[in-house]
């Protein structure tokens, strides 16, 4: 008896050594001041911006760099909805956005591949 829960116990040990918990991700930030530059139409509406300075939540972020153009689709600050186009930032203006990220794996095609889901939430002041 003695000898089945020292077995018990010692294999409980071992199980917990080699099956770490998965770990979920955090959302990635970068604060991105943009100057939009066009309205792109084909295959769907979304912004062109040139990125005038990036700023990162953390050290660890990979953001965009400043330079760069990017095209996105503004957002309400919750995710949940696209801004309604009428509200969208004109070409010249300039906003400030946070662009997140959450790496991951998605499935599809009974395949698992990398994939990284974007989320560009418009601050409540956008004009500057």
């Amino acid at each position: 008896m003695k000898n089945q829960a020292l077995y018990s116990v010692l294999s409980a040990v071992m199980l917990s050594m080699f099956c770490l918990p998965a770990l979920a991700s955090s959302w990635q930030i970068c604060r991105l001041e943009l100057r939009i530059t066009d309205t792109v139409t084909k295959p769907y509406p979304q912004l062109q911006a040139e990125i005038l300075n990036v700023s990162a939540k953390t050290a660890t972020v990979i953001c965009p760099e400043q330079g760069a153009t990017i095209l996105f689709t503004p957002e309400t600050s919750d995710y949940q909805a696209v801004l309604p186009r009428r509200t969208w930032p004109k070409k010249g203006q300039v906003v400030r956005v946070d662009y997140r990220y959450l790496d991951g794996i998605c499935k599809g095609d009974g395949k698992n591949y990398p994939c990284r889901i974007k989320h560009y939430p418009t601050l409540p002041a956008q004009v500057m």
